[in-house]
């Protein structure tokens, strides 16, 4: 082997080391990140917290008003959460929508008649989370139905607002039937 050969291995070799290290301090990076992201929930700003940003201000604060709104005829609680791929593994989305409904503490809490939607664009996940008040009146099966019927046909075509509206609107219609 001559030296020319020599030298061009161990250049590839140090590349391969210094990507693979670049690599593992990533994924250590992100593991940290979102650990403290776990550990230290934000608190909510208002029903609607997009950490996804993909609301623009007039369309959370639409979204903010008709929960507002409905809380106030109805004492239901809904929590909008859009979370970032940096803030949580694709494995661990629906653990930490439960999470955050858990610690913001999502609906009265003797009555259990909180909801959080969860949203994570860049994951292509949502999770309708139900207190056990909620699910009483509206079933998890119902909820899937929701998210596949009123929601994903306007996700698929990147209207996030349009579809978030529309699934919140048919929960809204539901219960304000049943809670009667």
């Amino acid at each position: 082997m001559s030296n020319s050969n020599v030298k061009l291995i161990f250049q590839i070799l140090i590349l391969f080391l210094a990507f693979s290290t670049k690599a593992q301090d990533s994924t250590y990076t992100a593991k940290v990140d979102r650990q403290t992201f776990w550990d230290n929930l934000p608190k909510p700003l208002n029903w609607t917290n997009d950490y996804e940003n993909i609301f623009s201000d007039d369309e959370e604060a639409k979204l903010n008003q008709i929960i507002a709104d409905f809380e106030k005829e109805t004492t239901v609680e809904i929590a909008i959460v859009t979370i970032d791929t940096f803030k949580v593994s694709r494995e661990k989305i629906n653990d930490l929508s439960l999470h955050i409904a858990r610690t913001w503490g999502v609906g009265k809490k003797e009555k259990s008649n909180g909801i959080l939607i969860a949203i994570s664009k860049g994951y292509r996940q949502l999770r309708i989370q139900n207190g056990d008040g909620i699910t009483l009146v509206l079933s998890d099966d119902e909820t899937a139905k929701i998210i596949r019927n009123q929601i994903i046909p306007y996700f698929k075509k990147e209207e996030y607002f349009e579809g978030t509206q529309a699934g919140l609107f048919e929960i809204i219609k539901l219960l304000k039937v049943r809670l009667k």
